[in-house]
């Protein structure tokens, strides 16, 4: 791994996306225990079929971010964008080549900017808005070496859940417009490689609410993403309280639907980076799932999802406050996706749960 910081700019980064905090002073004598989950608690969030009207900025958030990775099937290249507007106007990007280190960088960047109008969100380093016209989203990134222009075209819609309410009062909402795409344009690295994005896929989403990142009253939460062969995308996404249980739905989008459902998780196949264990399999799964529309969920029951997220190449940020494996992983063969298993330090040393 590649981490570089400035200052200032590093430290309120370490507050918005807990990257670049010391771990505490032992954490290398701990052993850590398995980050599991203590239950599954199904009751059902308000959710319904993501609209181009939820990805609008939301004043008073607390917390506000707009995220869009870009990833290659064949040889597992991504490239990841966040855009904070709360706490703090910070961008930062994570770069994994096909060999040699991964980078997570800071972006020096004028404050972020974004519409309460319309989809879009960036700053002088770039960003992501909405083309009605094109019916796609334009992501352009200009910063730290690297430059790319990219669409994520043939867009397929994932759904917007929320809220979740968890410890402390806390709402977290969360839209996925792009569940899944094949863009088009291209990424330059810092070495002068260009790479047309032809054959990769794309995703964005949107978080926002009353929550803090690094609060350490609640356990942590989980995310995932993977780009199915067919042209579909799995998602998976929720909150761990700080008893131990969780609260997320499970999805699957395609061109003509999305279904998805409150989702049962079960953490298996434990790996350890230096103080935090992390699992390598999340298998979330449902026995009715709905159908989401643009006003909610359809009432009439689909048959269940069930769905296993494995890291394939795990990529672990320990910041002490909080851990983050943004790993490469998949659901199956000719997959790709990422994983996220986010936890706090109570939950991290046994305490949490």
């Amino acid at each position: 791994m590649k981490l570089r910081h400035n200052g200032v700019v590093a430290m309120i980064a370490a507050a918005a996306l807990s990257l670049f905090f010391l771990p505490p002073a032992g954490a290398q004598d701990l052993v850590p225990p398995p980050t599991d989950i203590t239950g599954s608690d199904l009751t059902q969030v308000p959710g319904h079929l993501a609209q181009p009207a939820d990805d609008v900025a939301h004043p008073g958030s607390a917390t506000e971010w707009w995220y869009v990775h870009l990833m290659d099937p064949r040889t597992g290249r991504t490239f990841i964008a966040l855009f904070f507007t709360s706490p703090a106007p910070i961008t930062a990007m994570f770069y994994y080549p096909e060999n040699g280190p991964k980078e997570v960088l800071p972006v020096a960047a004028t404050p972020t900017t974004a519409s309460t109008a319309t989809p879009s969100a960036g700053n002088s380093a770039g960003g992501i808005g909405y083309d009605p016209v094109r019916g796609a989203y334009h992501f352009v990134f200009h910063a730290n070496g690297f430059d790319v222009d990219a669409w994520l075209d043939q867009p397929v819609t994932g759904l917007t859940g929320g809220p979740i309410r968890y410890d402390g009062g806390q709402e977290m909402y969360w839209t996925s417009p792009v569940a899944t795409s094949h863009p088009t344009g291209h990424l330059r690295t810092p070495d002068g490689q260009s790479t047309d994005l032809a054959g990769w896929r794309g995703y964005h989403d949107h978080n926002w609410g009353s929550f803090n990142v690094v609060d350490q009253r609640y356990s942590g939460w989980e995310w995932a993403v993977s780009h199915e062969p067919d042209g579909s995308a799995s998602l998976l996404g929720g909150v761990v309280k700080g008893d131990g249980v969780w609260q997320g739905v499970v999805a699957h989008a395609t061109p003509d639907a999305v279904i998805g459902c409150m989702a049962t998780l079960r953490l298996s196949d434990w790996r350890v980076s230096g103080a935090y264990s992390y699992p390598a399999a999340e298998n979330a799964s449902c026995t009715d799932a709905k159908k989401g529309t643009p006003t909610g969920w359809e009432p009439e029951p689909y048959p269940g999802l069930d769905y296993t997220f494995h890291v394939t190449d795990p990529f672990v940020l320990d910041s002490g406050l909080l851990a983050l494996p943004e790993s490469v992983g998949r659901t199956g063969p000719g997959s790709i996706g990422l994983v996220e298993h986010i936890r706090t330090l109570p939950s991290r040393l046994g305490g949490g749960q």
